[in-house]
């Protein structure tokens, strides 16, 4: 309730206010700031920027902080400063502070009358309100959110024919990842401007500074830059753009907050030319370096140039950085020197944008700027090992030295690897590289962690090789760079399975070659010989499913036989005895399972297995063997070598397309394969590579087989719910569409991604491709839509390009609205004067018209206004009489009575065309 009042106190203002009370505004914004901790109390900071020509002082405003409350700056009192910023602009600034009653997201929002006149690119300026806000969300489970602070002043002058650049300057005090979007000015409460256009339109833009086109008018979502390429018309323009912070919650980036900056432009004809800036490459550095660095500048009339820096580092209050000279003009070209010592609580993911920006002293004519911007990255330094030593249990104790950034870092992160790669990181690569295991974390008071793996003991015979690196807390986050490598072997005191080996495929006869060392680096005292094995069997990869005992022999060889090598997978492990008695088991080791993928005139082939040694050695690539097409498939002396894969390159994958002899597979025939997988253990005592083979899989490369195709569902959004807080001109729509395969039919179920197709203009209508979609994806979005009418349908894409037939068709429409009111006033006041569709509130907002054909007659039948938008210059939906007649006479105040027929843009042929009557009462 207390927001209506805030809105009902506005329009009363409004209409009592006079030229000369409301004519000052330019630009502005709203910064919030947490107090503490421990209370829900922010600091609030509004700043405006007014045209010093005005004698009308910043106020009186009011400031609706969100949760329904509102207070009011009445006087010039309530000002906590004020500094003239040169060329009519004056800056004004104060502070209220305010306490949120609980969690929530709150949007902070000041409105004052009004801005200042003559601006080009909105209608009426001088009597058009200036609006702000900023967004904050108070939530336990983020933490403290403070808004981006804006160092940058919005006050540089831009030149006719050159291009102009400013940048807020923005950092975020917490260390959130700052994004920038272009927005548009607003006059109130999701209302924006009457008749905004961009500067970088037609009217106002001719071509870009170089003389191509189109102009453009950009914001730079990353850096903050916006870039006007090129002003063609002298004159002011105001234009906003939205500061957002994102923070990483639980795996998902979520804005958390933003400032809206509104902001004025103003072009001059001028011969000035801008100055320029010399930077320096972007650094990375590590925390504790100091940074020292020469900026540079020049201006090319040779007039005297200002350098100044903004940015986080100089605005963070731990070890700041400093620049010098400062303030001060300087003969062109100038330098300034830039100095930071950064410090571990600098280390962050996120870059330090350094901010530095020029600007110039011309004899006559406007200050001329430009900014660059400077990028600095600062890493934590590498953690640092102590020691490494082999536990009980086959498990490995690490040590490290305390580390140098633990009073900012949160965990420590252990790495590992079987065998070395003692690589070196990049200047700017923190964290750790792909083919590294993540075993364990930390906290930062610990320096030692025990690696198990998971209980289950690490593989004797392998060399571990770990790594350490140091994660920050969010929102910050940020890793430190990888430490120096450390490597143990895992003493071999009990048997080490080395083969795993199928030497004969069948569902009833197949055999498994079986063979294990014995146990080299066994304590003989503790446990004497003789030794024994026995040699248990399981179904799986892994895990005891139908364990069986198949022998108890002095042996390290074994043959299992009469068993499914055909269909089944196996593994085995081998139990030490000494003197008969259970002393320790070997680790696990399965056969290799092949797997055929049948594509068109192609077979991919893929291998699995799970096993103790170390499958995965770039001198020892897997072979892939194929019989002769000539012979007969179950005899495997007629196998030969067609490939050889770097599995450390290209996993464990094999395309057989015919290319290792030129010779295109025949769709007619039937292909047989084994691979034999090598790999080693670290050990010098035994004889490599370990050699095991897979089964044989037999497959024709005849893929004809079409895929069904997938069950289609529209996710959203609901049109109605979607538009309620959207501007009435409002045309960035989106479809969220989801899907489900079909395997029911004799279809292929080997897929290779999705096809979407989209028509316009209903189901009878012509669909067109829009995109592909991974087959690891069950969902995607269609972005940039500029309505939601239309219709889908999706197809299914197999290995062999194979598509579906089309899947069911699904529609979404528009949600169509028209409302006229029944009454205004063009009396001159410049409320209210015109005749028109709502434009607010949204809920009343025209939506998805085409044309409005209206007659307006007076009380007695006679006709007064004929309107058609379909066959006027401008198609204008709102209509717009301004209560006169045909002849562009005045009519007198009464009831009028009209008849309108509102052709909408729907699929729903009974919604097309809706005709509406009703009464408008014309008042003075």
């Amino acid at each position: 309730m207390k927001y209506c009042y805030f809105l009902l106190g506005f329009t009363a203002l409004m209409l009592s206010a006079t030229s000369s009370y409301a004519t000052h505004i330019r630009a502005g914004e709203i910064i919030a700031e947490r107090v503490s901790t421990q209370t829900l109390t922010y600091k609030i900071t509004v700043v405006g920027y007014t045209d010093t020509r005005s004698s009308v002082v910043f106020g009186p405003g009011e400031i609706d902080f969100g949760d329904g409350r509102v207070e009011v700056l009445n006087t010039e009192s309530d000002i906590t400063s004020t500094e003239n910023l040169g060329n009519d602009i004056e800056k004004n600034t104060f502070v209220i502070t305010h306490t949120y009653q609980g969690p929530g997201t709150y949007t902070i929002r000041f409105m004052e009358f009004n801005r200042n006149a003559n601006t080009l690119n909105m209608d009426q300026s001088v009597d058009t309100p200036f609006y702000i806000e900023t967004m904050i969300n108070i939530d336990p489970f983020l933490g403290v959110n403070n808004s981006p602070v804006l160092t940058i002043a919005p006050v540089d002058n831009g030149a006719v024919n050159q291009t102009y650049i400013h940048n807020p300057g923005a950092y975020d005090p917490d260390g959130d990842s700052l994004a920038y979007v272009l927005d548009i000015p607003k006059q109130a409460f999701q209302r924006q401007v009457n008749n905004y256009r961009s500067p970088a339109s037609s009217e106002f833009s001719f071509t870009r500074q170089d003389g191509s086109t189109p102009p453009i008018l950009e914001l730079d979502p990353v850096t903050g830059d916006l870039i006007w390429d090129a002003p063609g018309i002298a004159g002011q323009y105001n234009v906003a753009f939205r500061i957002e912070e994102w923070r990483l919650v639980a795996g998902e980036w979520t804005r958390i907050g933003y400032v809206l900056r509104d902001m004025q432009i103003i072009v001059e004809n001028t011969d000035n030319r801008r100055p320029e800036l010399i930077m320096p490459d972007d650094i990375c550095v590590e925390a504790g370096t100091e940074i020292t660095e020469i900026f540079q500048g020049m201006d090319p009339d040779g007039d005297p140039i200002l350098i100044e820096v903004f940015g986080d580092p100089i605005e963070i209050t731990s070890s700041p950085a400093s620049y010098n000279p400062i303030s001060t003009f300087q003969s062109s070209p100038g330098i300034v020197n830039f100095q930071w010592q950064t410090v571990c609580s600098h280390v962050r993911a996120r870059t330090y944008q350094v901010r530095v920006r020029i600007a110039d002293d011309p004899d006559s004519g406007p200050s001329l700027v430009d900014i660059k911007t400077w990028n600095i990255t600062v890493v934590a330094p590498p953690p640092s090992f102590f020691g490494i030593e082999q536990a009980p249990g086959r498990s490995v104790n690490l040590e490290w030295d305390p580390y140098s950034c633990a009073n900012t870092a949160e965990t420590m992160q252990v790495w590992r690897r079987i065998n070395s790669d003692n690589y070196e990181p990049d200047s700017c690569e923190t964290g750790i590289r792909p083919g590294y295991e993540l075993v364990g974390t930390t906290s930062m008071d610990e320096v030692e962690f025990l690696d198990n793996n998971n209980g289950m003991g690490l593989s004797p015979g392998n060399t571990y090789c770990y790594r350490l690196v140091a994660a920050f807390p969010a929102p910050r986050s940020g890793e430190s760079y990888v430490s120096d490598e450390i490597c143990i072997t895992i003493d071999v005191d009990v048997p080490l399975i080395t083969n795993v080996s199928v030497e004969k495929t069948s569902t009833d006869e197949g055999e498994i070659l079986v063979r294990w060392t014995p146990p080299y680096d066994i304590d003989t005292q503790l446990y004497p010989g003789p030794y024994t094995y026995q040699l248990l069997r399981s179904e799986g990869f892994s895990g005891t499913n139908d364990r069986t005992s198949l022998i108890t022999t002095s042996d390290t060889v074994f043959t299992d036989s009469n068993i499914n090598t055909e269909n089944l997978v196996y593994n085995y492990q081998v139990i030490l005895l000494s003197q008969g008695v259970k002393t320790d088991s070997s680790n696990t080791a399965s056969s290799v399972r092949l797997e055929p993928t049948i594509i068109n005139e192609a077979i991919e082939l893929s291998w699995d297995f799970e096993v103790s040694w170390n499958n995965e050695v770039a001198q020892y690539p897997h072979q892939v063997y194929r019989n002769r097409t000539d012979a007969n498939a179950a005899d495997e002396d007629t196998f030969v070598l067609i490939g050889e894969v770097d599995v450390t390159q290209n996993g464990f994958v094999f395309l057989d397309d015919g290319s290792h002899n030129g010779v295109p597979l025949d769709t007619e025939k039937e292909y047989c394969y084994y691979v034999i997988t090598n790999g080693d253990y670290n050990l010098d005592i035994l004889e490599y590579p370990l050699a095991n083979k897979s089964q044989v899989v037999c497959a024709k490369p005849d893929d004809d087989r079409l895929p069904c195709p997938p069950v289609l569902s529209y996710e959203g959004p609901e049109c109605e719910a979607f538009l309620a807080d959207k501007p009435c001109n409002f045309s960035d729509f989106y479809h969220d569409l989801s899907w489900d395969p079909d395997f029911s039919g004799n279809c292929d179920t080997e897929l290779n991604g999705y096809k979407i197709y989209f028509s316009e203009t209903g189901e009878e209508g012509t669909f067109s491709f829009v995109k592909d979609v991974s087959v690891i994806n069950n969902e995607t979005r269609i972005e940039g839509l500029n309505e939601l009418k239309g219709c889908y349908y999706i197809t299914a894409i197999d290995r062999s390009g194979n598509e579906s037939e089309p899947s069911n068709i699904v529609c979404i429409d528009n949600c169509p609205y028209y409302e006229l009111p029944n009454v205004f006033t063009p009396n001159g006041d410049n409320v209210n004067e015109t005749f028109q569709a709502f434009d607010n509130p949204y809920a009343k907002c025209p939506r998805f018209v085409e044309a409005v054909a209206i007659k307006i007659y007076n009380r007695w039948g006679v006709l007064v206004h004929d309107y058609n938008s379909a066959q006027a210059s401008e198609n204008n939906i709102f209509i717009n009489w301004d209560g006169k007649d045909q002849n562009g006479n005045d009519l007198p105040s009464g009831t009028y009575y009209y008849e309108a027929i509102i052709l909408f843009d729907v699929l729903d042929a009974n919604r097309r065309q809706q005709k509406i009557k009703g009464t408008v009462q014309l008042m003075k």
